[in-house]
């Protein structure tokens, strides 16, 4: 790597990004909630919404970007537990949010597809800059 790569900054720069992307999935998953709601006030017709839904799953983003922040926190040469922390956590988000959407996704007018397809997408580029964010504080041997 060049001289004047300095990867803290690198790795704040992901961070703050992250963290954004984060933001983003909670709201998107307070808009699900709302959609689900109306949609079995109004028609009963999609299954009852999985407990700690969207809350639990908001909760759960939140404290990996605490974790995320603690990692960038520590800097370069860490030992691992923090990033294999975050990993763990953002799968553990990612596995609740696809069961969440999977249980409605088959819905006979289709309403919840495209916000399902928004939270896949904004969830994609979490993991993409997560990875870049640990590999900026990882340490390189040879």
């Amino acid at each position: 790597m060049s001289e004047g790569y300095d990867r803290l900054s690198a790795a704040r720069q992901d961070l703050d990004l992250l963290v954004g992307d984060l933001s983003t999935v909670s709201g998107q998953l307070e808009e699900f909630a709302t959609m689900w709601r109306r949609q079995c006030h109004a028609r009963n017709s999609w299954q009852d919404m999985p407990h700690a839904f969207p809350q639990g799953l908001r909760e759960a983003a939140g404290r990996l970007a605490d974790t995320l922040r603690a990692l960038v926190q520590a800097g370069p040469g860490q030992a691992p537990d923090l990033a294999f922390s975050a990993v763990a956590q953002l799968s553990a988000l990612d596995a609740g949010i696809a069961a969440a959407t999977a249980a409605v996704t088959g819905d006979a007018d289709g309403s919840a597809q495209p916000l399902a397809a928004a939270v896949r997408v904004t969830m994609s580029r979490a993991r993409t800059r997560q990875r870049s964010l640990i590999a900026h504080l990882a340490e390189v041997t040879e």
